[in-house]
């Protein structure tokens, strides 16, 4: 009997916490429509060529996917190093480089 409840049970509750990040994704995407037909961002091919063309980013390979957070307004751009991952932060409204890991 408890086997039975467990499967549905988590299956719900890994729904559950699915849902509202799936609905965030959405959500940032949206605001970052809105910017961008207002003028307010650069826009992403742009700012992934201005990102490129700066040492040592342009010695590096780009991976794409970037990911955008919408309340700081930043993108996070993933490049190749050598054997190792760059993550540069972007801020989407000036296209100015704000942090890097590593």
């Amino acid at each position: 009997m408890i086997r039975i409840l467990t499967i549905p049970l988590v299956s719900a509750l890994l729904l559950s916490v699915a849902v509202p990040a799936a609905a965030r994704g959405n959500r940032d995407q949206d605001h970052l429509r809105e910017a961008a037909a207002q003028g307010q961002v650069i826009p992403l091919n742009r700012l992934i060529a201005e990102v490129r063309a700066r040492p040592p980013y342009n010695e590096m390979s780009y991976l794409g996917g970037p990911q955008f957070d919408a309340d700081r307004m930043i993108y996070a751009l993933k490049f190749m190093d050598g054997n190792q991952v760059v993550v540069v932060y972007v801020d989407a409204r000036t296209g100015r480089i704000v942090g890097r890991k590593p």
